[in-house]
């Protein structure tokens, strides 16, 4: 009887660990990404390795360690502003950037109007962001007008860019303008081994 509920046990624990392993897989599974040996060159991984989870499908590294991203459920594009302990007064995030620019220690863009299905009176208007990583600062603007004259006093590039754009270039290619000259550096340098 004895060796009959250690082998239930067994099976149970077995049961268990495999069906652990699959669930994690299902929900963190590396997406397809160019491999030319980052690993073995200790490039920092924020610039290369990135994640499909059971609510993310494409990430864009920006200034570390602000990422893109976009989730299933909205398809839309969400900036995290709680990894680097900003406040941001519309909560943990801003979303859907509609597009965006890196320069410097500046991430800046537009968010349109989001609004809830489920909840009638939810409406967070659209707004105009830059997000001064030095400092630790969100600013929004309500008005484009506001926003333009600030990255005037910036000297902030007023070119702006497509989230969808931008994640194609960096499927195809993972060395996004704004990278530190020496990820930059290290990442050309796997390239160029790997298509030796």
């Amino acid at each position: 009887m004895r060796s009959a509920c250690f082998l239930l046990l067994i099976g149970i624990f077995c049961f268990l660990s495999c069906s652990e392993s699959k669930t994690k897989d299902k929900f963190h599974k590396k997406i397809n990404m160019p491999d030319y040996s980052f690993k073995k060159l200790e490039i920092d991984q924020f610039y290369y390795l990135t994640y499909e989870t059971g609510t993310t499908t494409s990430t864009i590294p920006l200034i570390k360690p602000y990422t893109l991203y976009k989730t299933l459920s909205s398809n839309e594009w969400f900036l995290d502003t709680d990894l680097g302990n900003i406040y941001n007064e519309l909560g943990g995030g801003i979303s859907p950037v509609i597009n965006f620019n890196v320069y410097s220690n500046f991430i800046y863009g537009y968010k349109s109007k989001l609004t809830d299905e489920n909840i009638s009176d939810f409406i967070m208007p659209e707004k105009w962001f830059i997000i001064n990583i030095e400092k630790k600062k969100l600013i929004y603007f309500d008005k484009e007008s506001d926003f333009l004259n600030e990255l005037r006093k910036l000297k902030l590039p007023e070119k702006f860019l497509t989230p969808d754009e931008v994640y194609e270039q960096y499927r195809n290619d993972p060395v996004l303008p704004w990278f530190p000259e020496d990820i930059k550096k290290q990442l050309e340098e796997a390239k160029a081994k790997h298509e030796k």
